[in-house]
């Protein structure tokens, strides 16, 4: 009888430690920031300025568009130390009142930092030392002036930039 309860102690044992417990990410993990950007009116700094955007590549490829946004969110390359963007303000209205169609290119540079946060969610990235440069188009500068208000981007919470226009 012993025997026989040694063997299904043994049994519930080795079935025990052979199930392997669910890693699944939870959508409350933060993952790899985006850069939150705010537009604000180069007249009045303390008043934010909506605007009509498309953002592509440098490639002019895979294009966000954001329409009438003070506040916008822009994922940055992990893989490498720059992003290029075309920021195009008021995309395709070539009535607009103020810059239509106005393409300046933003070359955000910046350090990668990879964070481990656990088996099920892998890692993510922090980008640390942002520095930004402003290259207008042959159309002219809509882009007044940026404001750097956080170099870090460890989170989505607060604008890490504001743009003047």
């Amino acid at each position: 009888m012993i025997k026989k309860w040694l063997l299904l102690m043994l049994a519930v044992l080795a079935l025990s430690l052979s199930c392997e417990r669910d890693d699944i990410c939870a959508t409350s993990t933060p993952t790899t920031p985006q850069l939150t950007m705010s537009f604000l009116d180069a007249d009045n700094i303390n008043e934010t300025k909506s605007l009509n955007i498309n953002i592509y590549k440098r490639d002019m490829s895979d294009s966000i568009t954001y329409t009438d946004a003070s506040t916008i969110q822009v994922p940055l390359r992990t893989d490498t130390t720059a992003t290029v963007l075309v920021f195009v303000k008021n995309p395709n209205n070539l009535v607009a009142a103020e810059n239509p169609n106005n393409a300046d290119t933003l070359i955000f540079t910046y350090t990668p930092q990879e964070t481990f946060i656990s088996r099920a969610c892998g890692y993510k990235v922090v980008f640390n030392n942002l520095s930004i440069q402003v290259n207008p188009g042959s159309d002219g500068r809509w882009i007044d002036d940026f404001i750097i208000n956080n170099r870090t981007i460890a989170d989505e919470d607060t604008t890490h930039v504001f743009i003047r226009h």
